[in-house]
Parts: C-alpha cells; structure tokens; sequence
C-alpha cells in the first residue's frame, strides 16, 4: 500500500504505521476501492488510457488485483483511444499522411494502447473532421 510505504520511508515505527494504517481504514479515509474507482474515473476524463497502462498504474499504488478488474470494468479501449487523440487531431493537421499516422501510434503506444486499437483508431479519425484535408 502507498501510505505504508510512504510512511516506511519518512523513518516511522512499523507499529505506529500499522495503527495509522488501521485507523485511517476505520474512519473510512482510506479505501482503495474508492480511490481506484476515483483514479480511474479522472484518468478517463482528462488523461485517457489503456486499460494495462491503468492497471499498471494501480498495481504500483499498492491496489489488490480484484479491485483494480472492478475499477477497469467500465473501461473501453477503443473509447478511450478515440478521446485520447481527439485534442490531438488539431496539431496534427498539418502533417503528411505518414508522419500523422507515426504520430498517432506512437502517442496511443505511449498511452498503452495495444497495436489493434491504434491502427483501428488511425483509421477511423480518416473519417472525421479534423484530419489534414487529403486524407479524406
């Protein structure tokens, strides 16, 4: 757990940690079904990504596999692969076909986004509004 750690490392009692620890589960202040719902959900909002990069991110918080699969129910890859490049599509105008689709890949890549969500994702944006103008 993130707390446990971070308190390991700022050089406090492993018994005054583990009763911290207990209290603050007690009070209900500290839940981390909760909070990786709530990670989750802001991740999607305002920093889309794959469902192994979230889940890679939770793991490293401390958070138990269980809860992170209920966590990363809702989350759908190719939904969030579209919201992660929709900002994107504006500065990428500009660029020869080429370049805009090592762009996109390489972004969806560095967001966890496996092969087929970046190629299916590459594809559909050719249909929208936003690509350079010779693409559609």
């Amino acid at each position: 757990m993130e707390t446990e750690a971070n308190l390991k490392k700022k050089g406090f009692d492993p018994q005054v940690i583990e009763l911290t620890v207990s209290t603050l589960k007690q009070e209900r202040l500290l839940d981390d079904r909760e909070f990786a719902a709530l990670f989750v959900e802001n991740r999607e909002r305002f920093r889309p990504k794959s469902r192994f990069a979230l889940k890679y991110e939770l793991r490293q918080k401390g958070i138990s596999d269980t809860i992170i699969q209920e966590a990363l129910e809702s989350v759908d890859d190719f939904e969030a692969a579209r919201r992660a490049v929709k900002t994107k599509l504006g500065q990428w105008r500009h660029l020869d076909r080429e370049t805009f689709k090592k762009k996109m890949m390489n972004y969806l890549r560095n967001r966890g986004f496996g092969y087929e969500v970046s190629i299916s994702t590459y594809r559909s944006s050719l249909g929208q509004d936003h690509p350079p103008e010779e693409y559609l």
